[in-house]
């Protein structure tokens, strides 16, 4: 009874079964699903800058090949012009050349054509009166100063604006050798600008051109291609950083401050660069749809967690208390209680064998107490006798042939008057191990065992 005692009084845990478990399985659930969420939205976020990249750079490097055809196109028909040298009275011949350009190129305005001394033989225009033979020396005319005084054969001039509005610039192209002359043509840039106002990069992406220095060249919003070159900081620092990521689409900010991803592609005959551009917000909706799922996935999976987390814990640590609270009444003396758990696993064998060591207990008591009820009444080896064999017949009245011993130690009471107490008690020892010996050696029975009798 001394263990039962001691097992009522084991503490409490701080940290019960029931929490531990129910952690380790919450966890054990969610934990995955949280790292396949962040691992789905790390890849998907570089799996969608790897197809905005390519995306990107298709739509820009399309876009500078268009410009560069055009602006190609337009130096090739001017290089025809001055094929051969300059020769009096053909300046009527040059002024067909040039009308029959103006009609296979619908972008070009106006043509002048020069000797290689820089005067101006021929002017044909579509909106001003065509001058033939007027010899006009215009030296000093930005076109032929730029190809007298290089090597190049080209000669690409900056953006203008006519009217307010369609964007023009001038191309000029000079001959293999001097006396051939120059070329020098109006060109309309709206081509250009049709050009990027046709790529559609989303909903809301889009595409402009910039110059050198940052200006606008072409934009689908002209009103900001009209404000010059009070947008030219902001686009340089837009190149800039386009520039920073080594040819994949950066994340960066436009002229507004808005967060964008972009991408540039360069023109180098005309120092001009085609920049595409995706509001970020756009570009990054798919991954941003996908990390949504992957939270209601992750909020439905720690739910569902919660759920089957709270319902294996209890369904472990319910039987766990059930066999707590059955030790305890055990322990208590209540030999009758039984644990009823349908598991079907171990912790329902677990309950049988704790019913079996309860009932084994129950057993034992009633056999100790019965031994202890038998030995009130009869000798010790009587009542082992009938417990051991189990045959209550024993206990029956039987007419037996008994003899009854009293012994006594005479003149014990003179002698232990005169005597020291040590020696009393040495003699009271001796005789109480030689009249036990012979007791035993006839099994007879010792009933009582005064200091200095004894009855058997």
């Amino acid at each position: 009874m001394l263990l039962f005692q001691k097992v009522l009084h084991v503490p409490k845990p701080h940290r019960t079964l029931f929490v531990k478990y129910f952690f380790t399985l919450f966890i054990a659930v969610v934990l995955p699903l949280a790292l396949g969420a962040m691992g789905e939205a790390w890849f998907g976020y570089r799996e969608q800058r790897v197809h905005l990249t390519e995306l990107l750079r298709t739509e820009s490097r399309s876009a500078a090949d268009r410009i560069q055809t055009f602006t190609d196109g337009i130096r090739d028909q001017l290089g025809w012009l001055v094929q051969f040298p300059w020769t009096e009275g053909q300046d009527e011949q040059h002024k067909v050349d040039a009308q029959r350009l103006l009609r296979q190129v619908p972008a070009i305005s106006s043509v002048s054509l020069f000797d290689g001394v820089g005067v101006q033989h021929a002017m044909v225009s579509r909106l001003a009166i065509n001058r033939v033979g007027e010899a006009a020396n215009l030296p000093s005319d930005p076109a032929v100063a730029e190809l007298r005084g290089s090597a190049s054969k080209v000669w690409y001039g900056p953006v203008r604006y006519q009217r307010g509005s369609e964007p023009h610039m001038t191309i000029a192209v000079s001959g293999n050798r001097q006396a051939t002359g120059f070329a020098i043509a109006d060109v309309n840039l709206k081509l250009i600008w049709d050009v990027v106002t046709t790529i559609k990069i989303g909903e809301t992406g889009a595409a402009f051109v910039i110059d050198d220095t940052g200006r606008l060249v072409a934009h689908p919003d002209i009103s900001l291609v009209l404000r010059g070159d009070a947008t030219a900081s902001a686009f340089n620092r837009l190149r800039d950083d386009i520039a920073k990521s080594n040819g994949s689409a950066a994340e960066t900010k436009d002229i507004e401050g808005d967060p964008v991803v972009a991408l540039a592609a360069k023109i180098p005959s005309l120092r001009w660069t085609v920049v595409v551009q995706q509001p970020a917000a756009e570009a990054f909706a798919p991954i941003r749809s996908a990390l949504w799922r992957s939270l209601l996935l992750v909020v439905i999976g720690t739910l569902i967690a919660i759920v089957l987390a709270y319902w294996l814990a209890r369904r472990m640590t319910g039987p766990i208390r059930l066999l707590e609270e059955g030790a305890q009444l055990v322990g208590a003396g209540q030999f009758d209680h039984r644990i009823a758990i349908s598991t079907g696993d171990e912790l329902e064998q677990l309950a049988g064998r704790f019913n079996e060591m309860a009932s084994e207990l129950g057993l034992s008591k009633e056999k100790s107490d019965r031994i202890n009820r038998l030995k009130r009444f009869l000798a010790p080896q009587i009542a082992d006798l009938v417990e051991r064999t189990g045959d209550d017949a024993l206990l029956e009245g039987q007419r037996r042939e008994v003899v009854a011993v009293f012994a006594d130690l005479r003149g014990f009471t003179a002698f232990s008057n005169r005597a020291e107490p040590e020696t009393v008690m040495k003699v009271l020892g001796a005789y109480h191990e030689a009249v036990g010996a012979i007791i035993d050696r006839r099994g007879a029975t010792l009933t009582t065992l005064p200091a200095t009798a004894s009855c058997c």
